[in-house]
């Protein structure tokens, strides 16, 4: 099992093949399972759901969990989180997150306002409100949640291609971070399937930590690896079969 100590450690450091596609006001969703790996282990998974609302908007939820232990018992953290991106642009209009274990019911939720993000965090009873500039090529990339990196992606311009500077509004902080992303090739990704083509790209969490995230040819995460984290997550759809 993971040792709690480093799973603690990432969340505070870091916290089939189907698309949908839209025929007059009704959508066809998405669905797809992630499974986390940490130091080689599975550790935890994400199921992402996504839908069309009436007016276009994109609507992204996850159920998430992690097992951690401390070498005495096994512990599972659970989480939810709702997205809600404008049509055709991927703008961020709100997000909201929730834990499902512990007594707490802690939360927060995200909203924006013409050029300003607000978080309302609620923890252990109490409630605190950060507001922050709403950058242009503001984005929320937040711990341990996995399918977001579908919606950096795309943003990157590849037709410029070369380093693309992002802004990573981090909830829990309630403050933004330099992400960057780079083009660095194609490749095929074996498994038991055949071999699923990929497109990969450098991701840098500017001053902290660099890693590779891959994406099918519709765009869709495939795999992110995080070496600094030991981490890697994999769609379930293209999971070799010994892992």
């Amino acid at each position: 099992m993971i040792p709690m100590r480093k799973i603690i450690l990432f969340i505070l450091a870091f916290c089939g093949l189907t698309g949908y596609v839209i025929a007059g006001d009704e959508a066809i969703a998405y669905s797809q399972t992630y499974v986390i790996f940490l130091d080689g282990s599975r550790a935890g998974k994400e199921i992402v759901t996504e839908k069309i609302e009436p007016n276009g908007d994109l609507v992204a939820e996850t159920e998430n969990e992690i097992y951690v232990t401390d070498g005495l018992e096994t512990k599972r953290m659970a989480y939810a989180t709702r997205m809600v991106l404008k049509k055709k642009s991927f703008k961020i209009k709100s997000y909201d997150y929730r834990y499902l274990t512990g007594s707490t019911g802690d939360s927060y939720e995200v909203t924006i306002d013409g050029d300003e993000i607000t978080r309302t965090l609620h923890r252990g009873g109490e409630t605190s409100v950060v507001t922050a500039t709403f950058k242009p090529d503001t984005v929320i990339l937040d711990f341990n949640v996995y399918h977001q990196y579908d919606y950096l992606v795309r943003k990157y311009d590849s037709q410029v291609k070369g380093r693309q500077l992002y802004s990573d509004f981090i909830p829990v902080i309630g403050n933004h971070i330099a992400v960057a992303l780079t083009y660095i090739g194609e490749s095929n990704l074996p498994y038991s399937g055949g071999n699923l083509p990929i497109t990969n790209y450098r991701i840098e969490f500017v001053g902290l930590r660099n890693g590779t995230i891959s994406v099918d040819p519709d765009g869709r995460l495939v795999r992110v690896v995080i070496p600094d984290q030991d981490l890697e997550v994999i769609r379930e759809d293209v999971l070799p079969a010994n892992r």
